[in-house]
């Protein structure tokens, strides 16, 4: 039977997800400020993490640096794995980072390429690739995937999901119930009630 857990040490920033008997197929993205540790405890899958493919079997383990892209495609009906997501601290500096953190910080503004392109002072052509080679995925990508990591926290915080998709600028919640489901695996209902916080 299918499970899933997600456990945070709001302290520490720490996260453990566990899950159990799924055939979630985890699509190409990133971590932002997490190295990530995951185990298979059943089953097999493959792991892409940035040019290099892995096959990944029980009692086996990957981990993947921060902002390093990667994907999780299950090689049977089903598989089990515990993820640990550690965070860091940052000391780089890259050309598109003021880019990346006005995302970050505010993940529902609304970026127009040509003019994140202008503010670095290269075409919006160029700024695509350039972010894509930096942080793994498209600058829209990234910031659907800031978008669905911001829902995670105002789900964590008790608000209602059709209020989060409002809150974050989705066009209706059937719309960030599918951006969730594909990057985290589970619905934001499910995601709320399985979620466990720690706090200090």
């Amino acid at each position: 039977m299918e499970k899933l857990e997600f456990l945070k040490d709001t302290s520490t920033g720490i996260e453990v997800i566990s899950l159990e008997q799924v055939n979630i197929v985890y699509p190409p993205h990133t971590h932002i400020g997490h190295y990530i540790i995951g185990i298979i405890t059943h089953g097999s899958v493959s792991i892409s993490i940035g040019d290099r493919k892995y096959v990944c079997k029980n009692g086996e383990y990957f981990s993947v640096a921060p902002d390093v892209c990667h994907s999780i495609v299950p090689n049977a009906a089903h598989y089990s794995m515990i993820t640990i997501c550690l965070p860091y601290g940052n000391d780089t500096d890259r050309d598109l980072d003021t880019i990346k953190n006005k995302i970050i910080g505010n993940p529902v503004i609304d970026m127009k390429i040509a003019a994140a392109a202008e503010q670095v002072h290269i075409s919006s052509y160029h700024m695509i690739r350039k972010f894509a080679d930096e942080n793994g995925i498209t600058p829209h990508k990234f910031q659907l995937q800031c978008k669905v990591r911001k829902a995670q926290e105002l789900l964590e915080q008790d608000n209602k999901v059709i209020d989060v998709a409002q809150m974050l600028g989705f066009c209706d919640q059937s719309h960030l119930d599918r951006a969730f489901k594909k990057q985290v695996g589970i619905s934001p209902d499910e995601y709320s009630k399985s979620a466990i916080l720690s706090k200090p």
